[in-house]
């Protein structure tokens, strides 16, 4: 189980895709699941919270692959 914050969750049902933002203590990261297994977590700390959201919007709508 995850301990850290959700922040935004992005969901592409007809795709199978999944994106939720978290933060912890380092800043912001994004899981990334397909058909509902996480295959791709990206870490975005050195960015904002703007940027992690675009990261999984861009999964979701299948720009970003695993």
């Amino acid at each position: 189980m995850n301990e850290d914050a959700i922040y935004h969750v992005y969901q592409r049902p007809e795709l199978g895709r999944e994106a939720v933002v978290y933060k912890n203590d380092k800043g912001f990261y994004v899981e990334c699941s397909q058909d509902g297994a996480v295959v791709r977590k990206i870490t975005c700390y050195e960015h904002s919270e703007i940027w992690a959201e675009n990261t999984a919007e861009n999964w979701v709508d299948e720009i970003l692959n695993a």
